[in-house]
């Protein structure tokens, strides 16, 4: 037998075929890694959500308590919200009304609530303001677990600086919800 001589012409195709399928067997277990290794990448679930120590986790539910007063007629509301998104107002009379914010709202609170601007927000020294009859804020987000509760109070003065950013957005979210 010689060793330089070309297989027989029969065993061509079969052999084509086999390699073939040892081809498309290659991609399948290619791509089914790679779905494998996509599902099992770790990433934000949450636009909000902050990375943690073995990967992203979502904000935890935080309770938030926004108290306005002040303003041309002396208001003094008080709004309470939960962490499922149930809302509690009470005004200057002691009347009350509640709600649910709506889902997006309330992903909304959830992320602005876990926002670290918050802690430096509460860290930072008042400053007189320059408006009169002007609304006065205290927003406190109650976070379960690590930060805890921080406190944030302002008034709501555009002429003012360094206003608290995240502070006002969740005000401004509170209110516009339960106003609506």
């Amino acid at each position: 037998m010689v060793m330089n001589e070309a297989p027989p012409a029969g065993n061509r195709p079969a052999i084509r075929a086999v390699q073939r399928h040892m081809t498309a067997l290659r991609i399948a277990a290619l791509a089914a890694l790679l779905s494998l290794t996509t599902a099992c990448a770790s990433g934000p679930a949450d636009p909000g959500a902050s990375p943690g120590p073995g990967g992203w986790v979502s904000p935890s539910p935080a309770s938030v308590v926004v108290h306005r007063t002040g303003g041309f007629a002396g208001v003094d509301d008080q709004i309470t919200v939960d962490p499922a998104g149930a809302w509690t107002a009470t005004d200057r009379a002691r009347t009350s009304k509640s709600g649910k914010l709506t889902t997006s709202e309330r992903e909304q609170l959830q992320t602005l609530a876990a926002d670290p601007r918050l802690d430096t927000e509460a860290a930072r020294p008042t400053t007189p303001t320059n408006c009169a009859d002007a609304f006065q804020y205290t927003v406190t987000v109650d976070r379960t677990g690590d930060p805890g509760t921080v406190t944030v109070t302002f008034t709501d003065c555009p002429g003012d600086e360094n206003l608290p950013e995240a502070a006002a957005a969740i005000a401004n979210l509170v209110t516009g919800a339960v106003d609506s």
